[in-house]
């Protein structure tokens, strides 16, 4: 199905319209919905959702856009129709794996910022540390902190898009969806010089309705398979045995750059995982570098078959 006539059938003629200017107010935003524990990230299809593995659980993530309470995610901002928005194909480059075939790879992720507290924090210790990481950011953040934005892009880590403003993607309709993510694409261009690949839903609510327009758009729509917690203010013992004990190869790990001053214990638990996981055999990639891992080895066992 093409975009479209999907948003024709969603209702996509009359949407919301959200400002890119660096005057524009944002409030504080909370964390993302949970998936915990999981086995090995799958990918479905090329536009599909790498999702949290068998027999994980949910739980819900404190806070949405605007505010810091524990109500749930707040709807985007009214104002007048704007005229349809078409997305752009995705122009970050391709992030390849390099590495040896057969290796334990992990992805850590980073979810809501970036701010200008914790998330240079959290780059400090990945530059110590030769880790790259997975950035899923946030249009109003990004429009708040620029130069942390390019931080992150000259340090080789992965940008993904994290929607504009954090609300519950899958109780909105297309028009609404499509607009979160096209300004947030905007916003992204202007900082880091291209349109980015991946998408994670807020609180990791995927409806149908996103996971089309992600797929009809060329992008790939990223889950976790571990959750650490941090949003839910989880000390660094128990969010440490979590990463230890449900860290499989193919795992991609939640962690957060910003949300609240709980992101402080994110700060303190990176270096203990990544001494950890690498004493394990692991190697640290991007999530982009682990799918295509991923896609290497499967080509090369169907050539076997």
């Amino acid at each position: 199905m093409m975009i479209g006539s999907l948003a024709l059938a969603a209702g996509c003629g009359v949407q919301t319209k959200y400002d890119t200017s660096a005057d524009a107010g944002s409030g504080k935003r909370g964390a993302d919905g949970a998936t915990a524990g999981g086995d090995q990230a799958a990918a479905n299809g090329s536009g599909g959702a790498v999702t949290a593995g068998a027999g994980s659980t949910s739980a819900n993530h404190d806070g949405g856009a605007g505010q810091t309470g524990n109500n749930g995610p707040s709807a985007p901002p009214s104002h007048p129709p704007a005229p349809p928005v078409k997305l752009d194909r995705p122009t970050a480059p391709a992030m390849a794996y390099t590495g040896k075939n057969g290796a334990k790879l992990v992805a850590l992720t980073f979810d809501d910022g970036p701010d200008n507290r914790y998330t240079p924090a959290i780059l400090d210790i990945l530059k110590a540390q030769h880790v790259h990481g997975t950035f899923f950011t946030v249009g109003v953040q990004v429009k708040r902190y620029p130069a942390v934005m390019k931080r992150i892009v000259k340090e080789g880590h992965e940008i993904g898009n994290h929607s504009y403003s954090h609300p519950d993607l899958s109780k909105l309709d297309c028009a609404h969806v499509l607009n979160q993510i096209k300004w947030t694409d905007t916003l992204i261009d202007r900082e880091a010089g291209f349109v980015p690949r991946l998408v994670r839903a807020p609180y990791g609510a995927a409806s149908p309705l996103l996971k089309q327009i992600v797929a009809d758009n060329g992008r790939r729509l990223i889950n976790w398979t571990v959750d650490t917690r941090d949003w839910d203010g989880s000390t660094v013992p128990a969010m440490r045995a979590n990463v230890n004990k449900n860290t499989h190869p193919g795992g991609i790990i939640l962690m957060h750059s910003f949300g609240s001053k709980r992101v402080g214990n994110t700060v303190e638990l990176l270096p203990l995982i990544i001494k950890d996981l690498r004493l394990k055999g692991y190697a640290f990639v991007t999530v982009s570098e682990l799918l295509d891992a991923k896609a290497r080895s499967e080509q090369a066992a169907a050539k076997k078959k």
